[in-house]
């Protein structure tokens, strides 16, 4: 089934069974609808009074997301989040859109509400007690007094004690406030006969009926010979408490179906076919039961996921993503570490596309929200990874949302560091159960987050180095002009091929990879070109561009001493590196026919515009033939050796031999067939006049597999035999 929208889930953390089964019912549910299910958390359910930082202000940054994204609706679980403020902002955030919006267990403007079945549930279970133990006398260990929630399982209690005609005083209902005070103090007065011993008790939540289990055991009174004791949500604290305790299970799952087919309605007007995920008893020993409900192997497999965790021992993700000097580095290497999270289908790095932050103030960041567009740093899949490394509209929250797919279960959390907002995690899990937001994955993202701080540093310092840059005119190791020196120097070399009745032609040349076999190009690029331009004005007018002044009488030769000089740089290359895969060398050329800074400014800024767009169709494998022309020519001049010949060049590039004859003409004004001669002419003279070799030799090494060929070739282009030029020129 092709997705046919997105459901939003608004939730603080998903840690417990209950907040598994939560999603799980919810997910479930709109994926049968054709609804991706888009989880938006912030990982720890944050409690004011306890700790808030700017961290934790960072984590719960992800919601203001919810305003911004295109929902088809949004399912608030308000009555999950324990921090009135965060509740508050939260529903500022979802009153701000009008996405439909529908919250769970609270109120908020413009948004129609809905809770839980607790009442059905407490029923359920206080009539087990009385029905199938016979208690008569019970007590409740409520929650929070008013607290909706809490009254609705209160009253389950109540009515299901009317109903079997037992009697239920103000003085048998304990507010325990869903914590562990109060069910210890009730246990010690039980035990130590302040209060009247019970049949049983009947608790609110897991968390307040194991507290009572312990401390009446630990003052000699037993669970469930002397007072049978029940729980209710089916928390972990259930599975290991002694006795077993007897608890409601399913609820939350119901209600996260339930939930989704609410909104489903509101969007659409109509009541749609409904998962049923029936609520029931947990049986355990703590009532009295001889039997105990089988445990779901599902639930233990997420208690126990730590034994899956040894991955990251082994993993030095934290040093692994720090250290690098450009965006594609940095993804490369949170890509070599995302297998810890093999359950992932996806997982999507988004960066804000204000990310790197003001280089001139570094202090100003973003420290609140998401701008409108953000940058997709990873996109890893299981197999072969996405395309990445271009912006998108935030709105649209994964670019591979916009795309035909199944339904998705997708998990945003936060990416910031130091207060600075980054941007945002994105998860797709095929099953809840794969979902596992615990500390290795928080260490994790906490890992990505400082690589990008680390990257951010390294990239203020390049800018740094670049403003003291503009005040010198060289750089300071090799003392090759800079951008500022080229530019003052221009109108000066113009003028001066102009009073020789000469031509100007800016050259511009640029290269990738920037690297051979882990060896930075730079250095010997730089050397090399110091060595062709003594006589010329060139200069490095940023990282990897290289601008040289050329002079000639027309234009065609200016072509010809262009390719001459990348030729010349990939043989200097070869040189000192052997025969390896070289750079591909990008050129832009455009006369200069004025001396004024500011139209020289223009026509720099504009030809080094040109260069960049060549040299991203060339990486994007855009067929230019014209491209694909010259590096054949820089091929054939710096090996003349190699045998060759127009119909296996034009396969190669792709073009008919016809085609290619006539480029190449309009390109260099001579055809191929006499470049190739001329550059194996040009390689034997070297040989005879810097070698010992003999004659065969020479010929075999200019490409020639016969000497008389190559001796009736020497002399048509040169007018004298191989051997009357070595006795001249030795």
């Amino acid at each position: 089934m092709t997705a046919k929208g997105r459901f939003g889930l608004i939730v603080p953390e998903i840690n417990s069974p209950l907040d598994y089964d939560f999603v799980e019912g919810a997910y479930l549910q709109a994926k049968e609808l054709g609804y991706d299910l888009i989880v938006y958390t912030g990982v720890f359910n944050s409690m004011r009074g306890v700790q808030y930082d700017a961290y934790i202000a960072g984590l719960e940054n992800i919601y203001t997301l919810v305003c911004m994204h295109e929902l088809d609706g949004i399912i608030y679980a308000y009555e999950r989040f324990h921090t009135q403020e965060v509740i508050d902002k939260i529903s500022d955030y979802v009153s701000q859109t009008d996405t439909p919006c529908l919250v769970l267990g609270g109120e908020v403007p413009k948004a129609q509400s809905m809770d839980a079945d607790e009442y059905g549930s407490m029923y359920m279970i206080t009539r087990h007690i009385i029905d199938e133990h016979g208690c008569r006398k019970l007590y409740c260990l409520a929650g929070v007094p008013g607290h909706k929630s809490s009254e609705a399982r209160l009253s389950g209690f109540k009515d299901s004690c009317a109903d079997c005609g037992i009697a239920i005083e103000d003085k048998d209902v304990f507010y325990g406030w869903f914590w562990k005070d109060v069910p210890e103090k009730l246990g010690l007065d039980i035990a130590s006969g302040k209060i009247e011993r019970p049949d049983a008790v009947v608790c609110c939540n897991d968390v307040m009926a194991v507290t009572l289990i312990e401390t009446l055991t630990e003052n000699g009174i037993r669970v469930p010979e002397d007072i049978k004791v029940t729980g209710f949500d089916g928390e972990v604290d259930s599975l290991f408490c002694k006795p077993s305790l007897t608890t409601i299970t399913g609820r939350d799952k119901q209600f996260g179906a339930d939930a989704v087919c609410r909104l489903y309605g509101m969007i659409s007007g109509s009541a749609p076919q409904q998962k049923l995920f029936a609520k029931s008893i947990r049986y355990g020993k703590s009532c009295g039961c001889s039997k105990e409900t089988e445990i779901d192997p599902n639930l233990f497999d997420m208690i126990l996921r730590s034994r899956e965790k040894r991955q990251f021992i082994a993993t030095d993700y934290i040093y692994h993503m720090s250290g690098t000097s450009d965006v594609k580095e940095l993804s490369g290497r949170i890509n070599e570490v995302g297998h810890i999270f093999s359950s992932a289908e996806w997982l999507d790095v988004c960066l804000c596309s204000d990310w790197k932050g003001d280089m001139d103030n570094p202090d100003d960041f973003r420290q609140y929200g998401y701008p409108d567009e953000m940058f997709l740093l990873l996109s890893k899949r299981s197999r072969e990874n996405d395309e990445a490394f271009y912006s998108f509209k935030t709105a649209d929250i994964l670019p591979a949302l916009t795309c035909p797919h199944e339904p998705h279960l997708i998990v945003l959390t936060s990416l910031h560091c130091s207060g600075q907002i980054f941007g945002y995690l994105a998860m797709a899990y095929p099953d809840t159960r794969y979902i596992s937001l615990d500390e290795h994955f928080v260490s994790w993202c906490d890992a990505v987050a400082n690589g990008v701080k680390s990257l951010q540093k390294v990239l203020y310092e390049q800018y740094y180095k670049s403003q003291l840059e503009k005040l010198s005119e060289t750089d300071p190791v090799t003392g090759i002009f800079n951008r500022r020196g080229f530019m003052i120097r221009v109108p000066e070399a113009v003028n001066k091929y102009k009073n020789e009745q000469m031509s100007s032609y800016l050259l511009l040349v640029t290269y990738y990879p920037d690297q051979i076999n882990s060896i930075d190009l730079k250095a010997a690029i730089d050397s090399i070109m110091m060595s062709l331009c003594v006589k010329r004005l060139f200069g490095r007018i940023s990282d990897n561009v290289y601008a040289v002044i050329l002079s000639s009488q027309e234009q065609q030769g200016i072509v010809n001493t262009s390719e001459n000089l990348i030729a010349a740089i990939e043989a200097g290359l070869r040189e000192r590196f052997g025969d390896v895969r070289l750079p591909e060398f990008v050129t832009d050329i455009t006369a200069v026919n004025t001396v004024e800074s500011s139209a020289i400014e223009k026509l720099v800024y504009e030809s080094v515009q040109s260069l960049n767009d060549k040299k991203n169709a060339s990486e994007s494998n855009y067929i230019d033939y014209k491209e694909q022309i010259f590096r054949m020519r820089r091929n054939l001049i710096s090996q003349p050796q190699k045998d060759r010949d127009i119909d296996s060049i034009s396969r190669e590039i792709g073009i008919s031999r016809s085609h290619l004859q006539r480029l190449y003409k309009q390109l260099f004004g001579v055809t191929v067939k006499d470049d190739i001669i001329s550059a194996r002419i040009k390689r034997a003279m070297q040989l005879l006049t810097n070698t010992d070799m003999r004659i065969q030799e020479i010929a075999e090494q200019c490409g020639y597999n016969n000497e008389s060929h190559f001796m009736r070739q020497f002399k048509e282009k040169c007018g004298m035999t191989a051997i009357q030029y070595r006795k001249q020129n030795k």
